[in-house]
C-alpha cells in the first residue's frame, strides 16, 4: 500500500495542474522548483542530524521521498496561484497547510503508511520547519516578478 501512495503521491498531483491558466501556472512554476530545491535541502540535513528516516520509497530515490517531486511542487503551485495576489491569505493559507501537514498527514498517513519515521524532530519541530519557506519562497517570487 505504501508504494501505492507513493507513487501516487508523484504522479497523481501533476494533473491538477491541467484545468488552470497554464500562463499563471509557468508564472510560479520557478517558486515551486525553488522550493524542491530547498526542501531537498531540508531531506538532507535530516538524513544528516536524523530528523527521520526514510522507510519506504519509489526505487529511484533513497532519502528524499517521492511527494517531494509531485505533491509539494504541485500544491506550492496552486497556493502562489490562488493567493500571492493578498499577502495576508497567502502567509495564513501557509500556516493552515503546513499545521496540516505536520499534525495530520505526517503522523497519520505518511508514518501510518510507512514512508518515513521521526526520530530527533517531533511534528511541531516538522511545522516549524515547514513554516520556515514560507517567507523565504515568497520573496523568492518577489524578486524573481522584478526580473
Amino acid at each position: 500500500m505504501g508504494q501505492l501512495l507513493l507513487w501516487a503521491l508523484l504522479i497523481v498531483p501533476w494533473f491538477l495542474l491541467i484545468p488552470l491558466d497554464s500562463k499563471r501556472v509557468r508564472h510560479f512554476s520557478s517558486v515551486a522548483f525553488f522550493t524542491i530545491f530547498l526542501t531537498t535541502i531540508y531531506w538532507q540535513m535530516a538524513e544528516v542530524w536524523h530528523w527521520w528516516d526514510v522507510t519506504d520509497n519509489v526505487f529511484f530515490l533513497r532519502n528524499i521521498s517521492s511527494f517531494n517531486f509531485g505533491l509539494l511542487p504541485v500544491t506550492t503551485i496552486l497556493i502562489f496561484y490562488f493567493t500571492y495576489s493578498n499577502v495576508w491569505l497567502f502567509f495564513g493559507a501557509n500556516i493552515i497547510i503546513d499545521a496540516f501537514q505536520a499534525f495530520i498527514i505526517s503522523p497519520f498517513i505518511f508514518q501510518r503508511f510507512g514512508l518515513y519515521k521521526m526520530n530527533n524532530m517531533s511534528n511541531f519541530g516538522l511545522f516549524l520547519l515547514l513554516l520556515s519557506l514560507v517567507p523565504i519562497i515568497f520573496l523568492y517570487q518577489r524578486w524573481y516578478e522584478t526580473k
